[in-house]
């Protein structure tokens, strides 16, 4: 069964809480609805399934992207840049290291950082 459809299938806010910490590493916040919940966990599966680097610790993961952004720089200019996608400002998860593309929303999230 794929995260997403586990996360989906979550009827409550413990079985929510569960899943973030067993497959994320995070605390879930219990005064939020579980819409709420339910949508911040499916952000970062849908995150965590189009990662490319495979790499689990936060700091390895983080390491794995920086590498991936220089390999597609050193591949040229903008045939690299089309390729990987967003260049501007980026905002990485505190907890997990993911890396985002900054958005006002996601610049909000005491768990988001700029880097």
């Amino acid at each position: 069964m794929s995260l997403i459809k586990k996360i989906e299938g979550a009827e409550t806010k413990d079985q929510l809480e569960t899943l973030g910490k067993e497959l994320f590493g995070v605390d879930v916040d219990k005064r939020k609805g579980v819409e709420t919940i339910r949508a911040e966990l499916l952000e970062l599966a849908e995150a965590q399934e189009n990662d490319t680097t495979g790499e689990i610790d936060p700091e390895a993961h983080a390491a794995a992207q920086v590498a991936q952004a220089e390999q597609q720089t050193a591949k040229g200019g903008d045939e690299g840049e089309a390729e990987s996608g967003y260049k501007g400002r980026m905002l990485k998860h505190r907890k997990t290291g993911r890396l985002f593309p900054w958005t006002a929303q996601l610049a909000k999230k005491r768990d988001m950082q700029e880097v």
